[in-house]
């Protein structure tokens, strides 16, 4: 088996290249739904001709449709879950698409869209050497997970009853890591009201939203060495006309991202007494979450997720591919699975470096090696017998 599962990524290395391409180059950013759809016509197509049923979920504005398809009509499958949107706003000053060497450059090829490349084709190498039409697989893809994931959430959380066990395939670590754990996120805005008028004309003092949000800033930016494990950004501000208007309204956007749960609830609780606290008389804030993925703690991890990852530490290793695992400090949408219970691993895609930036890229390799992985551990878990053969022999052990 492991033969054919490394003649048929082999053969195809031109053909699997052609297809990243055809969906780098649709410039598919978040807030592109045109683009977005575009990229999910392309996967609509090829999971058609492997026989999935697909349903679309749409309406989600500003972001694109969201896809899933099934080959089953089991209560429970495994799932393979990843993104088709980039965070890019603008394409203009980034890289088209291009080899240099053993790199594969282009803003997507990491984060995220060299991942569906490795889910695609493993799943082709599935129904290639026969075995497609005995492993039950949904394959969810998301249009906003680069925004939080705001309007697919629901989905995944519809999907988490349904799992048996979940494969996100986010780019790599640079030394073959697969992820077993992700700091949480906390993403918000602060919005100040003042009372507008003209900076020459005044009388007593003023109320400005810009000198509030100021002090906010202060505040968030001076609890970065409260909790261990923890890390804020007060990232945006938005505020005021004219250097010459006191400002009347006044926006922060900010990001918070934790390690440990019991941190969570005095974290949030500090976030609302700042908002509550006004510095300058006459302004009043409110907080609004724009979006929050939960903790994915390894500690926590349950059995079955532990066994999961000795799978793929063995198919690596009959594939002679190198093998390790991290906790990785940013997040995806294997929070959700994670954070529930759920047996889930991230990093299932190619090595990328650089992703949200022009000099974003994979090791080309490691597209077809993780293409590979990913079809064997497929197999692996296949068979009931083999996926539990560790757990029982650390029982009667």
């Amino acid at each position: 088996m492991h033969e054919q599962i490394v003649e048929y990524v082999d053969s195809r290395r031109d053909e699997i290249i052609a297809c990243l391409k055809s969906l780098i180059d649709e410039k598919a950013g978040s807030e592109n739904s045109t683009a977005v759809n575009r990229v999910g016509e392309i996967f609509n197509r090829e999971y058609s001709k492997l026989g999935f049923h697909h349903k679309k979920f749409t309406g989600n504005s500003p972001f694109g449709d969201h896809l899933l398809f099934t080959n089953h009509d089991k209560e429970q499958s495994i799932i393979l879950a990843g993104h088709m949107d980039t965070t890019f706003t603008s394409y203009e000053h980034l890289p088209e698409f291009h080899i240099e060497g053993d790199h594969c450059i282009g803003p997507g090829t990491g984060d995220m869209l060299g991942g569906l490349v490795v889910f695609l084709y493993a799943v082709k190498c599935l129904q290639f050497i026969g075995q497609l039409d005995s492993l039950p697989l949904t394959i969810f893809i998301n249009s906003d997970e680069e925004r939080g994931s705001p309007t697919s959430r629901p989905v995944f959380e519809e999907l988490l009853a349904k799992a048996s066990h979940v494969m996100i395939s986010e780019c790599g670590g640079k030394n073959n890591e697969i992820v077993i754990g992700r700091r949480g996120k906390l993403s918000f805005d602060i919005h100040v009201n003042g009372v507008e008028g003209h900076a020459g004309n005044l009388v007593g003092k003023k109320a400005s939203a810009v000198e509030e949000i100021a002090h906010k800033i202060i505040a968030i930016e001076g609890l970065n060495s409260h909790w261990e494990g923890t890390d804020l950004n007060a990232g945006k501000v938005r505020g005021g006309i004219a250097g010459n208007t006191v400002a009347q309204n006044a926006v922060l956007s900010s990001d918070i991202r934790y390690s440990y749960g019991e941190h969570e609830s005095e974290i949030k609780e500090a976030i609302n007494n700042i908002v509550e606290t006004n510095l300058v008389e006459g302004c009043v804030s409110r907080l609004e979450i724009t979006s929050e993925r939960p903790l994915w703690e390894a500690s926590k991890n349950s059995t079955s997720q532990k066994h999961l990852v000795a799978q793929v530490e063995q198919a690596a290793g009959e594939l002679h591919q190198p093998f390790s695992t991290e906790i990785r400090k940013g997040t995806s949408d294997a929070n959700f699975f994670g954070a529930a219970g759920v047996s889930v691993i991230d990093g299932m895609g190619p090595i990328g470096f650089n992703d949200h930036s022009a000099n974003e890229y994979i090791l080309l390799e490691s597209l077809f090696e993780r293409i590979k992985l990913c079809t064997l551990v497929l197999l692996k878990l296949q068979d009931p017998q083999l996926q539990y053969g560790l757990y029982c022999l650390e029982n009667i052990l």
